[in-house]
């Protein structure tokens, strides 16, 4: 028996009893293509551990909570990406959830409060979908960019604290710090007028000015630059 720190990650199909009623076999061999062609290698390539598999999903265990995160992106994408050409009542998708915390490692299975969170972010997840609690969101941080929004604190079976989410979707827009970040940027443009003045001026963005124009000439050479066809004009 041994307990340690560890990114436990919980996948599970959405739909999958509806699906097996409507043809077993197929979704049988589609699954078990999923698994060997997308899910094991990202698995594999992000560090993680197969705990156990049932028959719609598994339990992944990662030293780190990015590689947990970085995989269950991966895998969401290039599963999207892949059932895109099915139905959309016949497609197989997963909800995944992720949490960070002490777990017990015992007889190849793994036990333990972080599991369970881990389960229950599972089902709070849209199909397709990734949820994680707070503590992985924090441990995470700005190392992987793609956006997740903030659920709040949500109550779940079983487990008696509140829980803060948040979830990543193939169709969430950017965060509130990107937009920031794209409406406090500034294009700068530079051109030589005729008369051999280098020029730059700031066209796109807020804040103040990064260079001006130099001397009482500047209206003249601007308008010289923007006249200038002899390509010596650009866009940096």
């Amino acid at each position: 028996m041994e307990r340690r720190l560890a990114a436990i990650l919980v996948a599970d199909m959405a739909g999958y009893s509806r699906l097996m009623e409507r043809d077993e076999e197929g979704v049988i061999l589609r699954q078990k293509a999923h698994r060997r062609e997308i899910i094991e290698p990202e698995i594999e390539n992000n560090r993680g551990h197969i705990i156990k598999t049932t028959g719609d999903g598994m339990l992944v265990e990662f030293g780190a909570a990015q590689d947990a995160v970085r995989c269950a992106i991966d895998i969401q994408t290039v599963m999207a990406e892949r059932e895109s050409a099915n139905a959309v009542d016949t497609r197989i998708i997963y909800r995944i959830g992720i949490n960070l915390g002490d777990v017990i490692f015992d007889e190849g299975d793994v036990f333990g409060d972080g599991v369970n969170v881990a389960s229950r972010l599972e089902g709070l997840s849209e199909p397709g979908g990734v949820c994680v609690s707070d503590i992985v969101h924090q441990a995470v941080g700005d190392r992987i960019r793609d956006p997740f929004r903030d659920m709040g604190s949500q109550r779940v079976k079983n487990i008696s604290r509140p829980i803060r989410v948040w979830q990543w979707t193939p169709d969430a827009p950017p965060d509130e710090k990107e937009l920031s970040e794209v409406a406090h940027s500034q294009r700068v443009r530079f051109a030589t007028a005729r008369d051999g003045v280098q020029i730059a001026w700031a066209s796109i963005g807020e804040g103040r000015p990064v260079l001006k124009a130099p001397g009482p000439r500047a209206a003249e050479a601007v308008r010289g630059a923007v006249g200038d066809d002899s390509g010596r004009m650009g866009v940096y």
